[in-house]
């Protein structure tokens, strides 16, 4: 298993773990973060095929405390294939993500989690994320999200 940066001229065959034609521009608006760097992609690879994503925003327009540039970023999109669910692979996503931007001196890390997704939630607060803001709702797609806002504490792992 691999975990690595996207290579822009993938993108297509993120579709495997997550059809990205289910809405409108979405792969478009993908595609143009990636080439504008407010999107950073880390991606699991095994043997050819990608198994796992993870996003990385520098710029969020909808969630204004989810990122200050040059400081904190959003994580979004942690998605793995089914038959490698609960293998390590999210962790490893989100440990590599956290790395990459300490590196470039980002330290703060926040992640939205939808309020009914348990598994998620114990995922990222065994990875030491907190709530930092509570009962968040954004359009998605033509769609109303709910979720909470965590955050990243300073000794993650």
């Amino acid at each position: 298993m691999e975990i690595k940066l996207l290579p822009i001229e993938r993108l297509d065959e993120l579709n495997e773990i997550y059809d990205m034609h289910r809405y409108e521009n979405f792969q478009e608006t993908r595609r143009h973060n990636l080439e504008h760097c407010t999107e950073i992609c880390v991606v699991a690879e095994e043997k050819g095929k990608f198994v796992g994503e993870l996003s990385i925003m520098t710029e969020n327009a909808n969630i204004p405390a989810a990122v200050i540039p040059n400081k904190r970023v959003y994580l979004f999109g942690l998605r793995v294939l089914p038959d490698y669910q609960r293998h390590g692979i999210g962790t490893a996503l989100m440990r590599y993500a956290v790395s990459f931007c300490m590196q470039r001196g980002v330290f703060e890390f926040t992640i939205g989690v939808e309020t009914k997704n348990d598994g998620a939630r114990r995922l990222y607060e065994r990875l030491g994320f907190v709530n930092f803001l509570e009962n968040c709702s954004e359009v998605q797609f033509g769609e109303m999200c709910k979720f909470n806002l965590l955050m990243l504490n300073t000794n993650p792992f």
